[in-house]
């Protein structure tokens, strides 16, 4: 029981910290102070420590959908990894040509 109890604890002061992280970002977005390209990266950095640092959420998310929402989850992952893949791929090809 305690174990559940740390756990649910756990989730909840990572939300609250993420919650926070957020708030400030788009307070410095509005007055400026982080630029807009910045933004993007920041969220997908907080984003990214909130999923690694709390799996015991993501599994029970997972487990309370059904299949089609997790298939149709899966299928959403693979296209922005295939989307992701390509602009790498465009972006080498360009580099690699010589200007001029």
């Amino acid at each position: 029981m305690s174990e559940s109890n740390f756990m649910h604890g756990w989730v909840v002061l990572l939300g609250l910290l993420a919650t926070i992280a957020l708030v400030l970002m788009a307070f410095g977005l509005m007055l400026g102070v982080v630029k807009p390209a910045d933004a993007l990266k920041h969220v997908g950095a907080i984003l990214g420590i909130v999923i690694v640092l709390s799996p015991g959420m993501i599994l029970s998310a997972w487990s309370g959908m059904s299949l089609w929402q997790q298939i149709a989850l899966v299928a959403i992952g693979v296209g922005v990894w295939q989307w992701q893949r390509l602009r790498r791929q465009t972006r080498k090809r360009r580099g690699a040509k010589s200007p001029g």
